[in-house]
């Protein structure tokens, strides 16, 4: 999305792989199916509805203010990605990854938690992790300040990149939610540029209005993909 692209300073270099490898070893990211969008005009609004097979399902929110989702497999097909374009600058992301094999769900949650708190631990004015209770288990809870979308080829928020602001305005943020249900990875993302960088007194409306819309999305997806069965390991 062209609306996606904003002029910031340079880039820190932090990207990570959800549930992979550190960024330093990183594969590519190589599609294995054509990248596929529908567009959605006045008069042809979407209601919101979206299920990738048994792994997941949902209602996006606000749904008559999506304007395009696309959807494209990678890396043979083992990694599933959705976002849905809406009209303020705004997407919303459902992006699922395979758990190896034997790994508990805790055991894997365990390690998308500490792969986030190195980020954290790293640079703690970008980066923000808590967790939470749900339906599909613990989920954690991410927050990125000046977050930025990658390419097809390193798509966010497979990988995650920020831009450094010298005046520590907000000009983009992110929200995340990870789950783990039976042997797959679900994330729901969130990701909002900004006309105008935020300062610190507005940041905290900003956080909560992105975080209650990204809220809607996983509560309708855990809701949802509860009554499908986990996929077996």
């Amino acid at each position: 999305m062209n609306s996606f692209r904003l002029a910031c300073a340079a880039m820190l270099a932090v990207t990570t792989l959800i549930g992979a490898v550190p960024a330093s070893a990183q594969p590519p990211f190589q599609l294995s199916s054509k990248f596929h969008e529908a567009r959605f005009v006045r008069g042809n609004a979407w209601d919101g509805t979206h299920r990738f097979g048994n792994v997941f399902c949902l209602t996006f929110p606000h749904s008559t203010d999506v304007e395009a989702l696309g959807q494209a497999m990678y890396n043979r097909d083992t990694l599933y990605y959705s976002h849905a374009a809406y009209k303020d600058m705004t997407a919303l992301y459902v992006v699922t990854s395979v758990v190896p094999a034997g790994r508990s769900v805790e055991a894997e949650i365990g390690n998308l938690a500490a792969q986030n708190q190195k980020l954290v631990d790293a640079y703690p004015d970008y980066f923000s992790q808590r967790q939470t209770t749900g339906l599909l288990g613990p989920p954690l809870v991410l927050t990125v300040r000046n977050a930025t979308e990658g390419s097809k080829e390193a798509p966010f928020p497979f990988i995650r990149s920020v831009r450094a602001d010298p005046d520590g305005q907000l000009a983009s943020l992110s929200v995340h939610r990870l789950f783990v249900h039976g042997r797959d990875r679900i994330e729901v993302a969130g990701l909002r540029y900004f006309t105008t960088p935020i300062g610190a007194e507005g940041e905290a409306e900003a956080i909560s209005n992105l975080t209650a819309l990204v809220e809607a999305a996983a509560e309708s997806l855990q809701t949802c993909t509860a009554s499908l069965p986990p996929r077996g390991r």
